[in-house]
């Protein structure tokens, strides 16, 4: 869970986790493309990683979010 706590306070979007290099990126909850991540939790379904966002406070688990 380290590795994903050093990207608080970056940008993020959402996108597909697949291997497919074609990503397709997908809205969050508040209507954007990019949000700005809050905190890790361990989401309360998948029990894995997954980013707190400061426009929504919604989560998405990590592997679907792609830094920018």
């Amino acid at each position: 869970m380290d590795e994903y706590i050093v990207n608080i306070g970056m940008t993020a979007n959402k996108c597909n986790v697949s291997k497919d290099s074609n990503y397709k990126h997908k809205k969050f909850k508040s209507g954007s493309y990019v949000n700005t991540i809050k905190g890790v939790i361990l989401h309360p379904f998948l029990n894995i990683p997954a980013y707190v966002f400061v426009e929504d406070d919604s989560y998405v688990e990590c592997r679907r979010c792609k830094i920018i």
